[in-house]
């Protein structure tokens, strides 16, 4: 993910519902349990035990038709496929980097029951014109849907272009575009805090010991 790109992932409504009968305003993601699982994941993609739940592991799509064939049709027209998407079950659209249309979007699906696993996109701020038709027409298709958008820190939205803009101002792409230096500094001086804390913790800043 190019840090100019904001991304967003794509739930159904209805699942939404069904689960907590309500639809709240955030969905709990559990950055702990991602780290363990990273940390130990073999690479077996096909076997993932996660061992926890959270808004990226739940099966969203579980139980819910959805017209893959249209919603692919309407997305052609949006942006070019890409050359990385041969995999059986998986879709993917990719748009011109150069042109600042760095663009993509996926769906994976089960190829027997058409059943969709993931469906995610993620836009190139850099330039606004670009950005705005491709999130308006993503949009369009997920309103046609009765879908939701979640943004990365599992906050979901109705997809609605003027509710949207507001998180992109303050999504780390626009900070990044706004003040590419400023930034970064301020992502180095967190990593470098997160190091000292972590000395401190072990006994290995200033010559301590365990």
């Amino acid at each position: 993910m190019a840090i100019w790109q904001y991304q967003l992932h794509i739930i159904p409504r209805k699942s939404i519902l069904d689960k907590y009968g309500e639809i709240p305003d955030t969905l709990f993601i559990n950055k702990e349990g991602w780290k363990r699982f990273w940390k130990n994941f073999n690479g077996d993609f096909d076997n993932i035990e996660y061992g926890f739940e959270d808004a990226w592991t739940i099966k969203w799509w579980k139980n819910i038709k959805f017209d893959i064939e249209g919603t692919v049709y309407q997305i052609d027209k949006l942006i070019k496929r890409g050359n990385w998407n041969s995999a059986k079950g998986f879709i993917g659209w990719k748009g011109n980097t150069k042109n600042e249309e760095d663009h993509d979007c996926y769906i994976s699906f089960d190829e027997e029951t058409k059943e969709v696993k993931e469906f995610q996109l993620r836009i190139d701020l850099r330039n606004g014109k670009n950005a705005n038709v491709f999130m308006t027409g993503m949009l369009d298709i997920c309103l046609q849907n009765e879908l939701m958008v979640m943004n990365m820190e599992g906050v979901l939205f109705s997809p609605r272009a003027e509710v949207i803009f507001e998180d992109i101002k303050s999504s780390n792409a626009t900070k990044f575009l706004t003040d590419p230096v400023g930034f970064i500094e301020r992502v180095v001086d967190d990593e470098d805090s997160k190091f000292l804390n972590l000395a401190n913790k072990e006994g290995l800043w200033r010559g301590k010991k365990k």
